[in-house]
């Protein structure tokens, strides 16, 4: 029991946002922050939003591979600083000592009764065809981005490279996503709305003050309304932000890492989606991290390190000219 309110606590503190107890959280479990290299801040591509563009350490060719990373934090927190405190430190630097250029970008979060939906795919996008327009005379290879996101922007990245940038903006151009990295992310919506830690966390929030479970009410923020009122209506809004539901054959190759205890995500999520992608003979990889939670806590420094080879090896595989080999 006592373990049990010890995860909770820390699921509300990751989720809402606690600064200084989120603050400790992250760093305590996390690599030092990115450091190495030049690092393009604050660069806006569109009105209110920009992103940061973490260079190559080393030009290897001519134009250089992008991968774009969306944060975490459930839609509603989480900043594109985060990349330099996430779980991934070693593989980013090591790819961009390969020669990639790595982009974090901000995105439209949820707020009181206001739904990041879809409004964060649409960022994403928008993100996505600037990375285009931009490409000629940055040097980046158009033939060569892929996605990559951690929990809520895994749903993001996922649903961009499911669905198809041009779905949540008209104006992008063709893209041709090599690959989507999907870290811990929820795939199917209406589970993450329906397993225990959800339920404890609405049962502990019936019992706080109406000031403060008014703040911190995860389902307005993320749905915009209140989905005990208007069942048939989340219902639809689940399916309709669920990337299961967009597998199709031409869908990109796919990497899932999640943790077997990730009391956020049902780790089902990550085995459902590897067999709807297996049906579909779609080029995937799975790693099921044993006694691991969400954001990976309570790995190993062993399985850190796997994760950190799998991400690079599974990026750098899937450039266009080792595909065409």
């Amino acid at each position: 029991m006592l373990l049990r309110k010890k995860r909770l606590f820390w699921t509300l503190s990751a989720l809402i946002g606690i600064p200084v107890i989120w603050f400790i959280t992250v760093v305590w479990v996390t690599d030092p922050p990115i450091i190495t290299g030049q690092v393009i801040r604050d660069v806006e591509y569109k009105p209110g939003l920009s992103l940061d563009i973490y260079t190559p350490t080393q030009l290897v060719e001519e134009k250089t591979p992008v991968v774009l990373f969306i944060h975490g934090g459930a839609w509603i927190v989480g900043t594109k600083e985060a990349i330099n405190y996430n779980r991934f430190n070693e593989a980013i630097n090591n790819l961009r000592d390969a020669g990639y250029t790595i982009i974090s970008i901000d995105y439209t979060l949820g707020s009181a009764d206001q739904s990041p939906f879809p409004a964060c795919l649409n960022d994403a996008a928008d993100a996505l065809a600037w990375v285009v327009s931009e490409a000629e005379h940055r040097g980046w290879d158009v033939q060569n981005i892929g996605l990559f996101g951690e929990s809520a922007g895994a749903q993001i990245a996922l649903m961009l490279a499911y669905c198809g940038p041009s779905n949540f903006n008209r104006a992008c151009p063709d893209v041709n996503v090599r690959y989507v990295l999907d870290i811990y992310g929820p795939n199917q919506l209406e589970g993450i709305f329906k397993m225990p830690t959800a339920e404890s966390y609405y049962s502990l929030l019936a019992q706080l003050p109406t000031p403060i479970s008014s703040r911190i009410d995860l389902s307005h923020s993320i749905f915009g309304f209140d989905p005990e009122q208007d069942s048939l209506r989340a219902q639809r809004y689940m399916d309709l932000y669920s990337p299961y539901n967009y597998c199709h054959s031409s869908t990109p190759p796919t990497l899932i890492i999640q943790g077997d205890e990730d009391h956020l995500v049902p780790v089902q999520q990550s085995i459902s989606l590897k067999a709807r992608l297996d049906s579909l003979g779609v080029e995937n990889e799975m790693m099921i991290l044993k006694g691991v939670d969400h954001g990976f806590i309570g790995a190993s420094p062993e399985q850190k390190e796997e994760v950190q080879k799998k991400i690079e090896s599974f990026v750098r595989r899937h450039r266009f000219e080792e595909a065409k080999k």
